[in-house]
């Protein structure tokens, strides 16, 4: 592989770790942060004819060794931990708070889900009470003190960056999570001096001249060692870091407000040494090109949103029935009009606050269903299974994001297609989950497997009647008061709801306005599961 970092790079980093400044308890400090990244070195260099020519001569990277956590079919699982670490984050500053979910990945590589940070919020909260009462976890109340006391074994030295430059924060994080260091700015360095005695603080501060400079650092002596599995697209302040950290990820922050930008990501993206299925773990909506890019490599991409502690959720073991829902197929009549609403969202923590506000309020009979992330069933079970036990009977999942990850299957290869046909199989099945959402339109499971065996699937959602977009609920009030169907033909509308638009109180609202329909036009409008609209095309 062609270098990217050059020599005048790595003396101008050497010169300048040098001369690292000590704290108070004199930690031991090192000349050289390239020696703090340890890479596996495989002896085999990759081979392949069909290999790009940017490619020759790389030395191919082998799976990242992860300790006491195993890489199974797609992401991780550890030993299950009982005794949690509970340690309030709402009224630290964000500095200390990423030295906290630094530690946290840290833990949980070597230990398994031992620390729960608590934002303040009612996800939280009821994710805290869900896991003591279904799984017998002891939440602890912590410091923060006592917690990077409590692990200090697995430190091994802590890198402190400007917290106003944000490819700093990237460096940094990057080293730390190869390194098993924790991060730090000068607000929380006072943080981790303790625990320090005769280990490395590394001062990165100034040393970068440019953020290409930082990225070529970066892509040389991270990248090696990262995980050929797994990949961040996520900046500052991501509150899954944790994860990140703990599946040994590489972090990327990218802004392409510089043209090298590009360039660099395609490069690292195209390697031939990657999993054969990867995945994106991103905090960001990310462009169609972006998507495509990340596809033609063979990357499902996944959008965490908020989701937090999920170190903690994947460590809990869950056993799923595989009792599947029996849906009733009731024959169509005319002159009256069916209707399924079907709340699209945008990333796993929507996915929370949605199923969650809906079917707990919900008291009508109507059928509303939530997209849901079957990847939950690795990345947080707690939650997976919470979702599969609450839905009432009239309710349904539809698979989002293709299953196992958002992804342009066009310009995927046929080879990784097929993979990605089998493991999202897998979690469909696991989650009791038969229809599928491409963002655009739903299909049964059948029509998604023939369009990844590169079939002609059948549009299925182009048959429904009309398939309905609201923003607002004044939008659906009007719509749905208004509505008649036409004389002797049923009509089916597949009724759309970016969960973005809508607040709790305005999700309530919605199944205000579906009982006094249901009370004023009954023998007009009826509200049936997604699934048996589809089956009646």
């Amino acid at each position: 592989m062609k270098r990217i970092v050059s020599v005048l790079v790595s003396i101008l980093l050497l010169l300048s770790f040098a001369s690292c400044t000590e704290p108070s308890n004199s930690p031991q400090t090192d000349s050289n942060l390239s020696e703090l990244v340890s890479s596996d070195d495989p002896s085999s260099e990759a081979t392949s004819s069909e290999i790009d020519e940017r490619y020759e001569g790389m030395v191919p990277r082998t799976d990242a060794t992860l300790n006491k956590m195993t890489i199974e079919n797609v992401f991780y699982s550890t030993s299950e931990v009982t005794d949690i670490c509970l340690i309030d984050v709402s009224e630290l500053d964000d500095d200390t708070v990423e030295t906290l979910r630094s530690l946290q990945g840290l833990v949980a590589r070597n230990l398994g889900g031992a620390i729960y940070l608590h934002s303040g919020s009612a996800a939280d909260e009821f994710w805290l009470d869900y896991c003591s009462t279904e799984y017998g976890f002891y939440f602890k109340r912590t410091t923060p003190a006592d917690a990077i006391k409590r692990f200090s074994k697995y430190i091994k030295g802590a890198i402190i960056y400007s917290d106003n430059t944000p490819y700093e924060y990237t460096v940094a994080n990057n080293v730390a999570i190869q390194s098993e260091y924790l991060i730090v700015t000068e607000n929380s360095v006072s943080l981790v001096n303790s625990v320090l005695t005769n280990k490395p603080l590394i001062d990165i501060r100034k040393q970068f001249k440019s953020k290409r400079e930082a990225y070529d650092y970066i892509i040389e002596n991270c990248l090696p060692s990262s995980s050929i599995r797994f990949l961040g697209f996520a900046g500052k302040g991501t509150a899954f870091g944790d994860y990140l950290y703990a599946i040994k990820a590489l972090v990327l922050d990218f802004d392409f407000t510089e043209e090298w930008e590009t360039e660099m990501l395609s490069h690292l993206v195209g390697r031939p040494d990657w999993y054969e299925v990867s995945y994106v773990f991103t905090d960001r909506n990310l462009s169609s090109a972006l998507v495509n890019t990340f596809s033609a490599s063979g990357f499902g991409i996944i959008n965490a949103g908020n989701f937090t502690n999920t170190t903690l959720l994947a460590s809990a073991s869950i056993e799923y029935s595989n009792n599947n829902t029996k849906y009733s197929n009731k024959k169509l009549d005319k002159n009256m009009i069916y209707a399924s609403i079907h709340y699209n969202v945008d990333s796993l923590s929507d996915v929370q606050r949605t199923a969650y506000t809906v079917w707990s309020h919900k008291s009508t009979n109507s059928a509303i269903s939530v997209e849901f992330y079957p990847v939950l069933y690795e990345i947080a079970p707690p939650i997976a299974k919470w979702f599969r036990q609450n839905r009432t009977t009239n309710d349904m999942l539809i698979s989002a994001d293709l299953g196992c990850g958002l992804a342009n299957l066009s310009v995927m290869k046929p080879s990784t297609a097929s993979k990605f046909r089998k493991i999202n199989e897998h979690f469909l099945k696991m989650c009791g989950i038969d229809l599928v959402s491409d963002g655009q339109k739903i299909y049964t499971l059948g029509s998604f497997n023939d369009m990844l065996d590169g079939l002609t699937a059948p549009e299925t959602e182009s048959n429904i009647t009309a398939s309905i977009s609201f923003i607002d609920v004044d939008g659906f009030k009007n719509w749905i008061s208004k509505v008649e169907p036409i004389s002797n033909a049923p009509m089916y509308f597949l009724i759309d709801m970016s969960a973005v638009n809508f607040t709790g109180y305005e999700f309530v609202q919605v199944d205000k306005i579906i009982t006094e329909i249901l009370k004023n036009k009954k023998d007009v409008i009826k509200f049936v599961h997604v699934k048996n609209i589809l089956q009646y095309m």
